[in-house]
Order: C-alpha cells, then sequence, then structure tokens
C-alpha cells in the first residue's frame, strides 16, 4: 500500500508542476514595445493601429456623412503618424490633393523620414446640404473646423524638412462625399480658412 500511495502520489506532484509549467512554455509572451508609442524629435510612433470605424459610418445619412467625416480625419491622423497611405486612399474618389498627400506621406515614411504632430483634431462638422438630400448617389457637402497640432517632418538623418507652427485660429475644411456601393468616398476636400461656418 505504501509504495502505491508513494507512487500516486510522485504521479499527482509530476503532474502539477507539468501543469503549472505549461502555460509559461507555450503561451506567446506579449512584446514589451507593443503598447503605441508617439513620434518625438528622434523617433518615428510605433504601432499605432487604424482608426475603428462604426455602424453609422456605413449608413447613407446626414448622420452617417458626418461620422464618415470624423472617421477620415482620424485615418489622416494615422497617416501622418504611419505613412500608410492605402488606408486613406481607400477612402477617396477623386480628392486629388488628399491623394497627393497621403502617397508624399509614404514617401517621406519608406525614406526614413516621419512626422511629428500635424494630427488634425476636428471641432465640428456641419451638413451643408439639406439633410433630405442626402441620399445615396448624391454629392453631400460639408464644412469641418479643425485645429490642427504644430507639425514638424524629420528626414532619415533626424534633420528637420519642413514645420509649421501650431495656429490658434485653427482652419477649415470644405469637403464633398457621396454614398455609393456601400460606403462613404471623399470626393473634395480642401483647406478654406476664410470660410464661413454656419451658426450652432
Amino acid at each position: 500500500m505504501t509504495f502505491f500511495r508513494s507512487a500516486a502520489t510522485a504521479a499527482l506532484a509530476l503532474l502539477a508542476l507539468t501543469a503549472c509549467a505549461a502555460p509559461s512554455s507555450t503561451a506567446p509572451g506579449t512584446p514589451a514595445d507593443a503598447s503605441p508609442s508617439p513620434a518625438s524629435s528622434s523617433a518615428a510612433a510605433a504601432n499605432i493601429k487604424e482608426p475603428a470605424t462604426n455602424e453609422l459610418v456605413g449608413k447613407a445619412t446626414a448622420d452617417g456623412a458626418r461620422a464618415f467625416l470624423y472617421y477620415y480625419f482620424d485615418v489622416k491622423s494615422y497617416v501622418l503618424q504611419t505613412g500608410d497611405d492605402a488606408a486613406l486612399l481607400d477612402h477617396v474618389d477623386g480628392a486629388a490633393g488628399e491623394q497627393a498627400e497621403a502617397e508624399r506621406l509614404r514617401t517621406v515614411y519608406a525614406d526614413g523620414g516621419w512626422v511629428l504632430g500635424g494630427q488634425p483634431k476636428v471641432e465640428n462638422v456641419y451638413l451643408t446640404t439639406p439633410e433630405e438630400d442626402v441620399v445615396e448617389g448624391a454629392d453631400v457637402a460639408a464644412l469641418i473646423p479643425v485645429n490642427p497640432d504644430a507639425y514638424t517632418e524629420f528626414a532619415q538623418d533626424g534633420s528637420i524638412a519642413t514645420q509649421r507652427p501650431f495656429s490658434p485660429e485653427g482652419t477649415v475644411y470644405s469637403a464633398t462625399v457621396r454614398f455609393a456601393d456601400g460606403a462613404w468616398k471623399v470626393v473634395s476636400l480642401e483647406e478654406t480658412p476664410d470660410a464661413e461656418l454656419p451658426e450652432s
């Protein structure tokens, strides 16, 4: 009996040790640098995730158009931090200036440079197209007051290639968007700082 009891005890101890060791040997470790880190004057941003969308962005309504424009400016911020122009080009149909700027940022990052700041913070989205006219296939116009951060673009060697100071007045963008084939697209987007915003 003593032999069997000892053998059983040894087997249980071995099983317990194996169970305790299993998670640490099989579970993949989370890299210490997996959390997002912003850009600095010495390095590009790292581990920046593409912005998430929501159901409202997929609706051909006035609220859907507004939600899409908020989301689109989040994507612009993401591209500024990563150079991932494909993320933005997926949401553009026309808007030559937007395409050119996204492709330029891709080149900056491909050449080893990076951007610090410049993220546009949307204050509001004013649709100037009447809400009843916001339907699939229609061009929908909007004015978007934005307050961008100071912008510094660095070359690969860390030298400053371009710099723009913070402007407390911000600026205004005029946008035209269109809902087709189940998605909103930016048809045009131009900076129009003198545009008169509707009264809130």
